[in-house]
């Protein structure tokens, strides 16, 4: 595999000043600049990754319209090469969009969108090919290419993504299927916005466990361009009414590009973190919002020590531990994903300049 000793100056349009502090910092913090090695030979962009009930980690991406495939089984130390899984003709790819992943046992699949607007499912069979199916049951509705996948540990995966079917306005959709794959249900609204649409350019992102299902998306009201979280008790039959998170509101007439991310914690309770105006909050899905600081594109998991979380800034990916009220720089990048591979370590994902990282924490 290859390696890169990666040095990120600011980005442009900062002030002298300003850059001037940023590089003394890294003269007096040199834990900020990290000799990163890249987990693939081959370029990628978008990861996405889910754990097994073994702890063997299975990783998609994207690289322009393919859908690649890899796995560790040792914990993230060494990968397979990845294999292609298919060449989707206009895969979104990029600022979010791209192929997702989950597994239930020993199934895995992987969902994905092109710009025709449809929704595409592939599951893994015994033979290590994929077999393809469409999962929007009305063609061309998914134009921004928006999705995500969560499995319980049950065979059942729902697929969400955004959806133009009801006066070409983007509201959420659902479709699950209980036999691993198998089938697909009739597709279901998880929210229809009171006003006029959601948020159209920011990710949505789903968890389940058992019959609970917890979906969180941007919502567009008012004016505002808030978080909210939506959950179902009855795996996705019926949904409660959507929650604003946290106290404050975002008055935008403008594309965030962020979607935030949740997870469920220890007492089956669910913990975010999302970004409103510049800075990152976390806070549970009812309750007394907390700050973390300046940041993007967040994403947390909660272990038995609490809640961590990562996120990008300033073109680097960032690390907040439960056991600590600081951060730590994990070197270049964006994008970073991270999920619990037990209960006491988890693993981070992300890309940077067309390479495809990691790391255990």
């Amino acid at each position: 595999m290859d390696k890169y000793f990666m040095f990120q100056m600011m980005p442009p349009g900062k002030s002298l000043v300003m850059a001037f502090f940023s590089f003394m910092g890294y003269l007096i913090f040199p834990w900020m600049i990290h000799a990163q090695q890249a987990l693939f030979s081959i370029n990628g962009n978008q990861p996405d990754f889910t754990i097994s009930s073994s702890g063997k980690i299975e990783v998609v991406f994207g690289q322009k319209n393919k859908i690649f495939y890899a796995y560790s089984t040792d914990q993230g130390q060494h990968f397979s090469e990845p294999s292609l899984v298919d060449s989707l003709v206009g895969l979104h790819l990029g600022a979010s969009r791209g192929p997702r992943i989950a597994h239930s046992q020993q199934i895995t699949i992987i969902s994905a969108i092109d710009k025709m607007g449809n929704v595409y499912a592939y599951k893994k069979s015994d033979k290590n090919t994929w077999i393809k199916s469409r999962v929007n049951d009305m063609p061309e509705i998914a134009k921004e290419g928006f999705n995500a996948i969560a499995a319980n540990d049950n065979k059942q995966f729902t697929i969400i993504w955004l959806d133009l079917r009801m006066e070409n306005k983007n509201q959420l959709m659902s479709s699950t299927s209980k036999d691993g794959g198998k089938t697909w249900q009739k597709n279901q609204w998880v929210y229809r916005s009171p006003e006029s649409h959601i948020c159209e350019c920011c990710q949505p992102n789903i968890i389940i466990q058992k019959q609970h299902i917890a979906i969180m998306f941007r919502n567009w009201l008012q004016g505002s361009r808030d978080m909210y979280v939506i959950e179902s008790f009855d795996g996705g039959k019926t949904y409660q009414e959507a929650r604003k998170l946290g106290f404050g509101t975002w008055p935008l007439n403008a594309c965030p590009m962020d979607g935030g991310s949740l997870s469920f914690n220890l007492k089956g309770k669910v913990e975010t973190v999302w970004r409103r105006a510049e800075n990152l909050y976390v806070s549970g899905v009812s309750g007394e919002e907390k700050m973390i600081g300046a940041g993007k594109n967040a994403s947390t998991t909660v272990l038995d020590s609490g809640q961590w979380i990562v996120w990008a800034n300033q073109g680097l990916i960032w690390l907040r531990a439960a056991t600590s009220e600081s951060s730590k720089s994990l070197g270049p990048g964006r994008f970073p994903i991270i999920k619990a591979i037990n209960s006491k370590q988890a693993y981070i994902i992300w890309e940077n300049q067309g390479k495809i990282f990691g790391q255990m924490i």
